[in-house]
């Protein structure tokens, strides 16, 4: 891979300006990416690829250290990011598809169009979901769909900015019916605060043991137990009793075994 070369260079620019951020490498070359202001910059481990956060700020100040170079150009009117989209994913209960999304940071974020498609139909907006305009932390957004006339679904959503451009995600496949398979899904929201959904599938009958523990391994919240109908179920936990930190949920089904991490602040 290559590598960025040795320092890093901040340059104040105002407000009203569009930015470049211009990454330089080792090799001689060099790529940019459109920016407005900038507030904080991250790199991983190995310093291959470079995160950066925008907020309404002007930076001030430059900052040098032995690892990478940037530099940020004043070059007009004008720019933003795209938002960064981290999941995408579908949850079936009975003849109900929700849809589940969450975005790490968001720049002239005007909503999402959610579409879809089936065997007998072309792509489709069926709901609309407003954005958060401009956001440094972590999103969660929910659609519910009630789609007739089929059993299998695709989705996609369609992030628009509030100047018109717009682009699409992946696709996610659903099929309405009996699941193939047992699954748990991940929580949704996640982290929450008070409260939390949770959905599993079940392709067979069986009892079922839906329990909470905590970070020691202590079981504090039994959801289920009891005989359930092969199907897709959701249940709602309640965190009212519950402390801010790190839960697990774990089902129990015949000889299926399946577990999820949760985070709850308060």
């Amino acid at each position: 891979m290559r590598k960025i070369i040795t320092f890093l260079f901040l340059i104040s620019v105002p407000l009203c300006s569009q930015t470049y951020l211009n990454v330089y490498f080792n090799d001689g070359s060099h790529q940019n990416s459109s920016l407005s202001t900038l507030s904080k910059i991250t790199f991983n481990d190995t310093g291959d690829s470079l995160k950066y956060y925008l907020s309404d700020v002007i930076i001030t100040a430059g900052i040098q250290n032995n690892t990478q170079k940037l530099t940020f150009e004043d070059i007009g009117q004008g720019g933003t990011l795209p938002v960064e989209l981290v999941s995408f994913s579908a949850i079936v209960i009975q003849n109900k598809v929700t849809l589940v999304w969450n975005t790490a940071t968001e720049v002239n974020n005007f909503g999402f169009d959610i579409e879809r498609m089936s065997s007998s139909s072309a792509w489709n907006k069926v709901g609309f979901v407003n954005g958060n305009g401009s956001s440094n932390s972590k999103r969660s957004y929910s659609f519910v769909d009630s789609p007739k006339d089929g059993s299998k679904f695709h989705y996609r959503l369609k992030q628009i900015d509030k100047d018109g451009n717009s682009v699409y995600s992946n696709v996610v496949d659903v099929v309405i019916g009996i699941p193939a398979n047992f699954e748990l899904k991940q929580n949704y929201p996640n982290p929450f605060n008070p409260s939390t959904k949770i959905a599993y599938n079940l392709p067979a009958d069986g009892v079922v043991t839906l329990r909470v523990y905590n970070i020691m391994g202590k079981e504090v919240i039994s959801l289920v137990n009891e005989n359930k109908k092969a199907g897709s179920y959701e249940v709602t936990l309640d965190g009212n009793r519950l402390t801010s930190g790190v839960y697990f949920c774990k089902m129990t089904v015949k000889n299926f075994t399946s577990s999820i991490k949760m985070l709850f602040i308060k």
